[in-house]
Order: structure tokens, then C-alpha cells, then sequence
């Protein structure tokens, strides 16, 4: 889940509860929240600063929330364009996707259906969302666990990768980031490519 606070996303919608709830939900994942609840002042908002997302409810007023994404798609097609509404249809979901939305959420949304769904949103993107200290711990923790996998000592894979096994150590408790140079030393030696290593991280 993303810890990076400064990724905005735009959240709309008229009902103030809603805004509260999706907020909540986004802080808690890291993101920055910037709710409106009038889809001419969130359209505003966008042209005058960029958001990588935006989740948007096809009822707002008074842009409708199809013209809405519509306008917001045509300023940013790399925006990631989240839509909801409470009166789902097959019409609805189908204008909704050829608009550009990249998901469709039908409410009330639980709150783990839209922590997935902005997940999705980061993945696409490209985004690096994960905190250097996190990064880290988990490179740490597939570096471990392969290597008990392996029945390898830190000696044994200090053999192998010309580094001390302090250094590793650190490594592999996250307390220290390791250069590519380091990174692709393990990896090697473990059996894999390092970009198997960062895979989904």
C-alpha cells in the first residue's frame, strides 16, 4: 500500500460524509486527500495543479461526473480516473470505461474495494510509493528468506558476494539501503536477476 504522502488525489463527491470516509481511508494508506464536493471547483483545482488520480462520483453536480472525467481526462490522459456512483448500469459503466475511468466502484464502497482500486491506480502509474525505509525492510526480507531457503549461512553468502557479513546483516534488517552494485551481488549469487528481487516492492 502507498506511504508517500505527497501523491494528491483529487476526491469528489457532493455527499461531506463521503469525502470524510474516502479521506480517512487514503490517509491511512499515505496519500494527501484534497476532497471537493462541487465537481466545478474540483475541475478548477485540476487545471490548476496536477493529480495523478482522482476519484470521482458520476452524480456530482453540477459537471456531471461523465463530463467531468471526460474534461479531467482530455487535461491529463494520465490522470487514473476512479469513478462511483450508488445507481450502477451496464450503460453507465460502459460510458463510464470508454471515458478513460480506470475503475468503477459501486456504492457504498467498502473501504478495502477503494484502497485496492487507488493501489491498482499506483501500479499503473508507475509510481514509486513505497517510503525508502519500507523499500528497504522488505528487499531485507526476500534477501533473508532466500537465503534460509537456501540453507546459506551470512558467511557463506559473504563468500559469495565479496561483501562482510556486517554489511549484510544491515542489509537484511533494512537498517541500511545497498547499492545496485550490492544489490545485483546478492541477487547473482542467490540464483536470480535483481530486478527479480525489487519484483512488486
Amino acid at each position: 500500500m502507498a506511504v508517500q504522502h505527497h501523491i494528491k488525489v483529487l476526491v469528489i463527491d457532493a455527499s461531506p460524509s463521503i469525502c470524510d470516509t474516502f479521506g480517512t481511508v487514503l490517509k491511512e494508506g499515505g496519500f494527501c486527500p484534497c476532497p471537493y464536493g462541487d465537481s466545478e471547483a474540483a475541475a478548477a483545482a485540476a487545471d490548476a495543479e496536477s493529480f495523478p488520480i482522482a476519484v470521482i462520483d458520476l452524480e456530482i453536480s453540477p459537471i456531471s461526473g461523465l463530463d467531468l472525467l471526460t474534461r479531467l481526462k482530455k487535461s491529463n490522459e494520465r490522470m487514473s480516473c476512479l469513478v462511483t456512483t450508488a445507481h450502477p448500469s451496464l450503460k453507465l459503466a460502459i460510458q463510464a470505461m470508454r471515458a478513460g475511468a480506470s475503475d468503477y466502484l459501486i456504492k457504498p464502497v467498502r473501504h478495502d474495494d477503494l484502497a485496492d482500486a487507488i493501489d491498482r491506480a499506483c501500479q499503473a502509474l508507475g509510481l514509486i510509493y513505497t517510503n525508502e525505509g519500507q523499500l528497504n525492510r522488505l528487499i531485507g526480507q526476500r534477501i533473508r528468506a532466500e537465503r534460509h531457503a537456501q540453507k546459506l549461512t551470512l558467511r557463506q553468502l559473504s563468500d559469495r558476494t565479496d561483501l562482510t557479513t556486517s554489511q549484510l546483516s544491515q542489509v537484511e534488517l533494512g537498517k541500511n539501503a545497498a547499492s545496485l552494485w550490492a544489490l545485483a551481488r546478492i541477487s547473482t549469487s542467490l540464483g536470480y536477476p535483481v530486478h527479480v528481487l525489487l519484483d512488486g516492492l
